[in-house]
């Protein structure tokens, strides 16, 4: 169902007492809450009996900085619906939601970006995973692997090979996710 909050246009299914929030990417790159790599994984949650919210960032852009608030209403809305909350983020979504993750329960970041415009990834003490693309022309490896290695614990990483765009690997992408929620039924 569509729902607005506070002036964010969201997708909320709910289906179960845990949830995941889904941080588009970058909104002047076409970034959206209906990004076809966000639907597989929030179709694939909902089958394990996660409710999913993905959301559009309430204006074209607002330096990284209004799309962390953005996600952190976000966060604030399923806390008072749900007894826990994951948060995934893809690309710029992943920055955005490394921004909000203390405030969560679990964080999936789908190929992540240490900087970007003027939010930095910040790293926090809840279970997290890491999926990158090997061969990401927008993130760079060796980027991505350096996030990873200075992320505190608890951790997990899973590197496929294909591109930033996860091209022919949705399903294995979007199993990732799910195998790691798994853990928190």
């Amino acid at each position: 169902m569509e729902v607005l909050i506070d002036s964010i246009r969201a997708s909320y299914h709910v289906v179960g007492e845990k949830s995941l929030l889904l941080c588009p990417p970058h909104p002047l790159m076409g970034g959206n809450r209906f990004d076809v790599r966000l639907e597989r994984i929030a179709n694939e949650a909902r089958k394990i009996g996660f409710s999913t919210m993905s959301f559009d960032y309430k204006s074209n852009f607002r330096n990284g900085i209004g799309e962390v608030e953005d996600a952190r209403v976000c966060v604030r809305y399923l806390k008072e619906r749900h007894n826990f909350v994951a948060i995934l983020g893809y690309s710029f979504g992943s920055v955005v939601a490394s921004n909000v993750a203390d405030e969560c329960d679990a964080a999936i970041y789908l190929s992540p970006i240490p900087k970007i415009d003027k939010i930095s990834f910040k790293d926090c003490s809840i279970p997290k995973l890491f999926i990158i693309a090997t061969k990401d022309q927008i993130v760079a490896i060796e980027d991505s692997r350096k996030i990873v290695k200075t992320a505190s614990d608890p951790k997990k990483v899973v590197e496929l090979q294909t591109d930033h765009f996860y091209f022919g690997l949705f399903d294995e992408m979007a199993k990732s996710v799910v195998n790691f929620l798994t853990e928190f039924l």
